[in-house]
């Protein structure tokens, strides 16, 4: 009985974790903003290289679940909406990780990647800004998504 137990218990967390990795909601861009102390910012080391290696591995039609693997989480993200019928619909999700940023009120953009997706949590554009390296390792093949 204690077996039994023990499984339906391990099997249960493994669902709700799935479903809460698959509900993860990023930082909005205010708080990002305000846990920066201080100008520049460069993200340096184990966050930074996780993010210029996994970018070249991003393909389109890919879950958030994978992106958050690859890359970790981003610093911050927001919905997209277009106009509809009955107002405003989600369309896109969008995530940012940002490389560095020069100041609050950038006039010379810092760099980042942003990565775009379609209403069921799949990768549907990722662009990079300020890092030319990377860049031009983003996938720009035609996939469609399954």
């Amino acid at each position: 009985m204690c077996t039994r137990v023990a499984g339906l218990l391990l099997m249960l967390a493994a669902v709700v974790g799935t479903h809460a990795a698959d509900s993860y909601t990023p930082p909005t861009k205010d708080a990002f903003l305000a846990s920066i102390r201080a100008y520049p910012l460069l993200v340096v080391g184990a966050r930074r290289d996780r993010i210029r290696a996994g970018v070249p591995r991003l393909a389109r039609c890919m879950p958030s679940t994978e992106v958050r693997k690859l890359l970790g989480d981003p610093d911050f993200g927001y919905v997209g909406y277009k106009s509809g019928p009955d107002g405003r619909v989600p369309s896109k999700l969008i995530w940012n990780y940002v490389l560095a940023k020069k100041s609050l009120s950038e006039t010379e953009p810092g760099s980042r990647v942003v990565v775009w997706f379609d209403p069921n949590y799949k990768i549907e554009g990722v662009t990079v800004h300020g890092a030319p390296d990377i860049e031009s390792s983003v996938s720009r093949r035609p996939q469609a998504c399954t």
